[in-house]
């Protein structure tokens, strides 16, 4: 791995903080939403692996890790993070990227897809129920269940215990490192007030049949109008977003290529960490 470069910058008055590694094709690596969540948590094995073939840019977006909470204290959604993304690529000189966006960070990664297909080489959506189309029921009930349990239960975010034992990666095995990450993350989101702003969450990100109003609205209608290289990366076995909803994802953009990884939760990139970072290293440099 090459030397990583960790830094803070300014974008529109948000202290937003960055790490690089490697140089070559642009990849850009998008976190997800959840307290504790930011981009060392999700991305630190992806960085290790392939910094030698390209340049990896990752960031905490607003509201997360060690860039600024909102200033008025309320929960930035994925839409009104699309903005920071977009202004945080521009400050960082990134014109032309492979896009990797995991879970709400898929949204992300699909909408600037969309907006702005100059600056989106190719497009990488990880296992992401904030892009996947609903199915209606009885098929969502069981996902929508899983997710009310993971995300909506107060009681996790009490102590770093109770927070570390109802994390969906580790509940699969062992992961040292991914828990250490994990508890100075927690401890950052007490001090950072990170906690507090997800505790005053709006309905529409804790109520499922809200939730779904974004990607209805900005992502799905236009999915077909996609034309780069997609690939959707799913996991067999997560409960909060079923492959069935990966499926009616992928049916939606042409040409787009999709991979299931088995024995795989949310969290596919430390689950299966080579399988993943291998099929990003030969996606990811293949030039469109």
């Amino acid at each position: 791995m090459s030397s990583v470069a960790d830094f803070y910058i300014d974008v529109d008055g948000v202290q937003t903080h960055v790490t690089e590694a490697g140089t070559g094709p642009t990849v850009v690596l998008l976190h997800g939403a959840a307290v504790g969540v930011d981009s060392t948590l999700t991305w630190c094995r992806t960085m290790r692996a392939l910094s030698d073939q390209f340049r990896l840019v990752a960031f905490d977006q607003i509201g997360f890790g060690r860039t600024d909470m909102p200033r008025d204290g309320i929960y930035k959604n994925r839409l009104e993070r699309t903005e920071h993304v977009r202004s945080t690529l521009r400050a960082l000189e990134v014109t032309t990227a492979c896009l990797v966006g995991h879970s709400e960070g898929a949204f992300i990664a699909s909408r600037l897809a969309i907006t702005d297909p100059d600056l989106v080489r190719s497009l990488v959506i990880v296992t992401s129920g904030g892009t996947a189309p609903y199915l209606g029921e009885p098929e969502d009930k069981k996902w929508i269940s899983a997710c009310e349990k993971t995300y909506n239960d107060p009681q996790r975010l009490s102590n770093e215990e109770a927070f570390i034992q109802s994390d969906a990666h580790l509940s699969r095995g062992k992961d040292p490192e991914y828990e250490a990450i994990l508890r100075q993350n927690f401890e950052q989101a007490n001090k950072s007030g990170q906690i507090e702003i997800f505790q005053r969450m709006p309905e529409a990100e804790v109520d499922y049949q809200k939730y779904r109003e974004l990607q209805e609205t900005h992502v799905l209608p236009y999915l077909s109008e996609i034309d780069i290289p997609s690939l959707l990366i799913w996991a067999d076995k997560d409960p909060t977003v079923p492959v069935s909803r990966g499926h009616a994802l992928w049916e939606r953009i042409p040409a787009a290529e999709m991979q299931i990884l088995s024995n795989a939760g949310h969290y596919v990139m430390h689950d299966r960490p080579e399988s993943f970072n291998g099929i990003i290293r030969s996606f990811a440099g293949v030039q469109p």
